[in-house]
């Protein structure tokens, strides 16, 4: 029993509840890093075994985060099913040595049964340890690195502590301010966990171009301060949550009792902002949905309310790129982001929304002609 510590085992199932690796024969998971979820390995046979992926929080929406590693002592293929329970598979595996680069599955490597509604791959294994995952993993060591990066080329990002999070980490919001401005915008991202296509990619691209040394965008920060809550969920993306914080809550929709810390944050902070003179005039929340590419937009009726910022802004996008903007209008009484936004400020608001298994180049692409176009609507607004 020695290669089974910490494990509880019961014929061939091994749960990983309260561990960081199994091993079986010569077989080894891994979740040991940030990020990572899988609930118990079990072998069925000869290179064969199961892979079972539970919630940490219900209910909770169809979207099976799973991220672990497997290593082997001998070269071999290994046979390994997906399974969630009462859920249904969702994304296309992605796999890395590194935990840096990532590429899909190859096709002929995974079959998804539709009817079970788990997925089965087939995975070279060696003894250098391979990543599975739903998504690229982003933790928030990893987020964190990225700033500090950032801070070195854009010395004028601010990094500061703007709350704490369930578990008492720092939450932080970086600021881009110019003394001479009183308007801003406000970036939230990664209030789900497992949303990293616009939620890091996505949304990484966005803010870079916002800092870009381009004309418009050296304008834009003359006239707009940014604030912007770069993981608003850290301690559900280093849990591994499908959807949830570390209290089980859904963040994305807790903007009308505000109960828990995160999103106390950003209400607590934004209002000082205000008291201190800065208006906001626009928010946009960074998400990823199966069946994006779509921006939640306001309402027809609220629409009439506003200076009509979004339809300006969709409107240059299609004029001066080759994308075309799927606008889905939402009810002003949801308890979601930029409902907020809308509501406490005046202001327009959107959810930004990629799909799971866009091209990450298209979606850098896209991320980065939204910017550009937004910063030329808000400046030619003024």
């Amino acid at each position: 029993m020695k290669h089974f510590q910490c494990v509880f085992y019961v014929a061939a199932l091994f749960s990983l509840f309260g561990c960081n690796k199994v091993v079986t024969d010569d077989i080894t998971f891994y979740t040991d890093f940030q990020g990572s979820k899988l609930t118990e390995v079990e072998k069925t046979g000869e290179n064969q075994y199961n892979a079972y992926i539970a919630p940490a929080f219900e209910p909770v929406n169809k979207s099976p985060w799973f991220a672990f590693g497997i290593s082997s002592k001998v070269v071999k293929e290994i046979e390994l099913n997906l399974i969630y329970g009462k859920y249904k598979h969702r994304y296309i595996p992605k796999l890395s040595a590194d935990k840096k680069l990532w590429k899909p599955i190859e096709k002929n490597r995974i079959h998804i049964d539709t009817a079970k509604g788990i997925a089965k791959l087939r995975l070279p294994v060696s003894n250098e340890r391979l990543y599975v995952a739903a998504q690229e993993v982003e933790s928030s060591e990893d987020t964190y690195l990225w700033i500090d990066e950032l801070q070195i080329r854009h010395p004028k990002i601010k990094k500061v502590i703007a709350g704490k999070t369930v578990l008492k980490k720092n939450n932080y919001v970086l600021e881009v301010e110019d003394s001479s401005a009183v308007n801003a915008i406000v970036l939230i991202t990664r209030q789900h966990p497992p949303e990293i296509p616009g939620g890091t990619i996505g949304f990484k691209a966005f803010y870079e171009a916002l800092l870009s040394d381009s004309k418009v965008a050296r304008t834009f920060r003359s006239k707009y301060n940014i604030y912007t809550f770069p993981l608003l969920n850290p301690d559900g993306a280093d849990m591994g949550n499908w959807r949830h914080n570390a209290n089980g809550k859904d963040l994305n929709r807790d903007w009308a009792d505000f109960t828990q810390p995160e999103t106390q944050m950003v209400a607590n902070y934004l209002t000082d902002k205000t008291n201190k003179g800065k208006s906001i005039q626009f928010a946009i929340d960074f998400h990823t949905s199966y069946s994006g590419p779509y921006l939640l937009v306001l309402d027809s009726l609220n629409e009439t309310k506003t200076s009509k910022l979004i339809p300006k802004w969709i409107h240059r996008i299609e004029k001066n790129s080759s994308f075309k903007v799927e606008a889905r209008r939402r009810s002003q009484d949801l308890p979601y982001c930029y409902n907020y936004f809308f509501k406490t400020f005046n202001c327009e608001a959107v959810t930004y929304e990629e799909g799971d298994e866009i091209d990450r180049a298209i979606i850098k692409e896209r991320a980065q002609v939204y910017a550009r176009e937004f910063m030329a609507t808000l400046i030619n607004n003024d």
